[in-house]
């Protein structure tokens, strides 16, 4: 399949859009930023097939850090199911319908689920695509790391492998796949998606099934103690949640029973670290996936136009530049969108519209 974007944007050029996250939930969100003439794509927050079971006084994302450019979340997957997701897309495309031969703002759903879910999902999306007569994307979200009990797939070979293979089969010119990936911080890792990839389809192939990977997800297990924490009045997607307790000790609530808390020095507060904070890791994930996919030692050439999307910490024209030069070969956001809103994108363009 085509890639998603096309490989080696120039400087100021670089394809713009919000990862998926708890500011893309809602259809007003999704609304908002499909008008956004600063983007090139939008992406839905993750959806399941039957929706995730939300608790407003659990799942909670709270700032951090200089001028609270980082983040720290214990959300899980969005509350609305996929059918919901899929209502309110068809919706904006009847009121925004197909430019003819100029170019349009990617639509990117994001999902994930188990191997039988993720299937049911596929063909709802492939039935989708026929029916608004556009080119979606699917991004499989295996990597997010604060769903108990549930390892991020992209940590392990074989459920990955069995993952690419799934979405692999559902690959066609108007529903593309892709992946988003967690942060990965040793060789082995990085090698293991490569593997993965070189393995789904044939070698010969001009291109491969999978269209995009998108780097990276929150980091998890991190910690952030209430003191450290910013209030960013713009954040809507928090601002009705209520604080569990008005003396908490961490950032996000914990999850810790009564009786776990007393035997431990800190009252849980764990979540997926985003933002400023991530920014070197992500920089380097991105870096160091484009030189396996791309250096001439890789005899696979369908690896080398595989687009990369770089997420974690870009919130105006330097950081976007930074992961262009990493490699990527588009940019998504969403830490600066829940800090400043939908304007952000107007700084990560340098006043660049995409109308």
């Amino acid at each position: 399949m085509p890639p998603l974007f096309p490989r080696r944007p120039a400087r100021g050029r670089v394809p713009l859009l919000n990862s998926a996250c708890p500011w893309a939930s809602t259809k007003e969100d999704l609304e908002t930023l499909w008008a956004n003439p600063y983007t090139d794509a939008m992406t839905t927050r993750t959806a399941t097939l039957h929706g995730f079971p939300d608790q407003a006084d659990l799942h909670q994302v709270a700032f951090f850090g200089e001028e609270a450019h980082s983040s720290i979340n214990s959300y899980g997957y969005s509350p609305f199911p996929l059918t919901k997701y899929l209502g309110w897309l068809g919706e904006i495309f009847l009121r925004s319908p197909a430019r003819g031969g100029q170019q349009e703002k990617q639509l990117i759903v994001s999902i994930t689920g188990s191997l039988p879910e993720t299937e049911e999902m596929l063909r709802m999306l492939q039935r989708f695509a026929e029916e608004v007569g556009r080119v979606v994307a699917v991004e499989f979200n295996m990597s997010c790391p604060n769903i108990p009990g549930h390892p991020p797939p992209a940590y392990h070979q074989d459920a990955l492998v069995e993952y690419l293979q799934m979405l692999a089969g559902h690959a066609t010119p108007n529903l593309l796949m892709g992946i988003k990936l967690p942060p990965f911080t040793y060789q082995d890792q990085f090698e293991a998606v490569v593997n993965g990839l070189r393995s789904i389809g044939s070698s010969d192939a001009a291109q491969h099934p999978i269209s995009f990977l998108t780097t990276t997800n929150t980091l998890g297990h991190g910690l952030v103690f209430a003191e450290q924490e910013t209030a960013v009045p713009l954040d809507r997607a928090s601002s009705d949640r209520p604080k569990t307790a008005t003396r908490r000790e961490t950032a996000v609530p914990s999850t810790l029973s009564v009786s776990d808390a007393a035997s431990v020095p800190t009252v849980g507060g764990w979540g997926g670290v985003a933002g400023s904070t991530l920014h070197p890791l992500s920089l380097g994930n991105v870096a160091k996936l484009a030189l396996l996919l791309r250096s001439e030692e890789q005899r696979d050439r369908r690896l080398r136009e595989i687009t990369i999307i770089g997420v974690g910490g870009a919130r105006d024209a330097e950081s976007v530049e930074r992961f262009r030069r990493a490699g990527a070969d588009a940019v998504a956001c969403a830490t600066a969108l829940g800090r400043e809103g939908p304007a952000v994108f107007a700084k990560m363009s340098g006043g660049q519209s995409r109308l």
